[in-house]
């Protein structure tokens, strides 16, 4: 039987190659060696330390969302600037020794004036099903093409 040490190798290989996204996980996992209770116990240590990297990206990611969305405010503010000047000198058009700056048009866009107007073959209307009205009612009676179906999943505390 392996020892402590060696088991805690094993693992941390395992997390490290479930970080790189290695193939190969599934031999490395069967080929440890210990009771299954060891086993068990080690793959949830991994897992909690996997959970603590995800906690930590997802706020790494919320940090970064909140420094692009700062930098387009400034990017959308600095442009505003100079479309004001631009358009305060009546210049169409600045060239610099680095950049070309102008005006150009734009595709046509259509803007809707009433609703009530418009023909209805323009009119799209997106069917959805409610699942949970169709569970509520399955809970009393069976609907044709539909079945709830109970489904386990794991849960560690």
């Amino acid at each position: 039987m392996p020892t402590l040490y060696e088991l805690q190798g094993s693992y941390a290989q395992i997390q490290q190659m479930i970080v790189d996204g290695a193939g190969g996980l599934e031999e490395t996992l069967e080929s440890i060696e210990g009771a299954i209770e060891e086993k068990l116990e080690a793959y949830v240590m991994v897992i909690r330390n996997l959970e603590a990297d995800v906690i930590a990206y997802d706020t790494e990611e919320k940090r970064f969302k909140e420094r692009k969305a700062i930098a387009k405010k400034g990017i959308n503010r600095m442009k505003q600037a100079i479309e004001e000047t631009m358009k305060l000198s009546n210049r169409d058009e600045v060239k610099t020794e680095k950049f070309n700056i102008k005006f150009r048009n734009n595709a046509p866009s259509v803007h809707i004036l009433d609703e009530s107007l418009i023909p209805k073959e323009f009119i799209k209307i997106e069917r959805t099903i409610s699942k949970a009205e169709l569970a509520k009612r399955l809970k009393e009676s069976e609907i044709p093409g539909v079945k709830l179906v109970v489904n386990k999943s794991l849960q560690i505390k």
